[in-house]
This record gives C-alpha cells, sequence and structure tokens, in this order.
C-alpha cells in the first residue's frame, strides 16, 4: 500500500466514524451544493478507490474532480465566522473529506504521469 493510500484509509476510518453535521439534511444546498450528495457521492468513490487498491477509472476521476470543485465550495463557507452559515464542526467533517479527494487525485496523476514516462521512455542504444 502506498503511502497515499495509507493515508486515505486513516483519514476514511476517522471519517466513517464522524456523525454528519446536523442541519444538513436531504435537499441542504450550501453554495448551490446538495450536501447529502456530495457527502454520499464523495465517499462512495473513496471507499471504492480504497476497495480497488488505488485504481481509478475515467469516471471515478471525473466524480472526484466535481466533488473536489463543491468542496472547495462549501468549505470556506462553514469556516469562515462572519459566514451566517459558519459551522465549525460541518468545516472540519468536510475538510477531512475534500482532503481525502485531494490526495487520491493527486495521486491518480502522478500515477498517470509515471506510467507515461516509462511507457514512452526511450530504449537503450
Amino acid at each position: 500500500m502506498t503511502d497515499v493510500r495509507a493515508e486515505v484509509a486513516r483519514l476514511y476510518e476517522q471519517h466513517d466514524k464522524m456523525r454528519y453535521p446536523r442541519g444538513l439534511t436531504a435537499g441542504a444546498e450550501v453554495a448551490g451544493v446538495v450536501m447529502t450528495l456530495l457527502d454520499g457521492g464523495a465517499t462512495s468513490w473513496i471507499k471504492a478507490w480504497l476497495e480497488r487498491d488505488g485504481e481509478a477509472d475515467e469516471d471515478m476521476i471525473v466524480y472526484l474532480a466535481l466533488f473536489l470543485d463543491e468542496l472547495h465550495r462549501v468549505v470556506p463557507v462553514f469556516a469562515d465566522p462572519a459566514s451566517d452559515r459558519y459551522r465549525p464542526y460541518a468545516a472540519h467533517y468536510f475538510s477531512r473529506l475534500r482532503e481525502m479527494v485531494r490526495l487520491i487525485l493527486l495521486e491518480v496523476s502522478a500515477s498517470s504521469v509515471q506510467g507515461a514516462c516509462h511507457a514512452g521512455a526511450p530504449r537503450s542504444f
């Protein structure tokens, strides 16, 4: 297991033990994002990535990128004390989710670049 997979697994285990933030029930939107869909979707893809030993297909990458964008929009709303949606627990909850998605996408990108470099490496003379 790579260091990244181990870190995502550790974060996932912690996240799995957290309770979902109160008041963000079905249909609740923040920054134009339906929170239960964000949480359920991102968590499902993270779990799938872990179960596939770090393998990601195109659909997974597309959805994780979408969820990362949404997490970048909602976390600052919860983390800003000046916001009427200021909720430190929700900020922590969704920040952890964002970190896992970010790590996965970085790992997938690094693996793709590494694979492309090895595939196109010149032969020895």
